[in-house]
């Protein structure tokens, strides 16, 4: 993951142990699990959570080296975190200002794994070249995601953008976009723009 999302992988680290490194190089880190028992604690931990065909087949090579049944994943409903971890791993937070529209987004190989989405938190899905992708852009989407975030907060970075979508919603509103620079609202929204590209809150 990028280096800032570390918090995210110490807190795997801090249960499972393992080792978490800087790649050379490039600002990337790469959490990496060597000893038995903790393997076997991790298994146990998402054995029947995972989703994605080819880690599906990664999970069912290591549970039969190990002999452990693995465990299908139930239909995914609204209480559920793995959207959260979906976002962590693989989606997108991301404004454009322009057109002062919000996206979260996540793109994928397989369609199917996004096909409960919008009945259960809204969005559209897209077909692109040889994949798909699944984006909320509506606010009423958007901010019925936040109140999911709240039950099933993100452990990456994108969590403190989460965090600031409200914020953004708000100057939008007192037009804080479109005020001097020198101006109260104007130094808000500046304040705001650097945070938001920093990931932090």
């Amino acid at each position: 993951m990028e280096t800032r999302d570390k918090h995210c992988l110490f807190q795997v680290k801090q249960k499972f142990g393992g080792s978490v490194k800087l790649r050379s190089g490039v600002k990337w880190l790469r959490y990496r699990l060597h000893h038995k028992e903790g393997i076997l604690n991790l298994i146990s931990a998402v054995n029947g959570e995972i989703r994605n065909p080819i880690r599906i087949d990664q999970m069912t090579k290591i549970c039969n080296k190990y002999n452990i049944p693995v465990i299908e994943p139930e239909s995914l409903t609204y209480k559920n975190g793995w959207l959260s971890g979906f976002i962590d791993s693989d989606g997108s937070v991301y404004l454009n200002l322009k057109s002062s529209q919000v996206f979260i987004s996540v793109g994928q190989k397989y369609k199917y794994l996004f096909n409960n989405l919008p009945p259960l938190y809204g969005g559209t899905i897209y077909v692109e070249k040889l994949s798909f992708k699944w984006i909320v852009f509506k606010k009423e989407e958007i901010l019925n995601l936040i109140e999911y975030f709240r039950i099933y907060p993100l452990k990456s970075g994108k969590k403190f953008r989460i965090l600031g979508l409200k914020r953004y919603y708000e100057l939008r509103e007192l037009k804080a976009h479109l005020a001097s620079e020198n101006s109260i609202l104007g130094k808000a929204w500046k304040r705001f723009l650097i945070k938001w590209e920093k990931y932090e809150k």
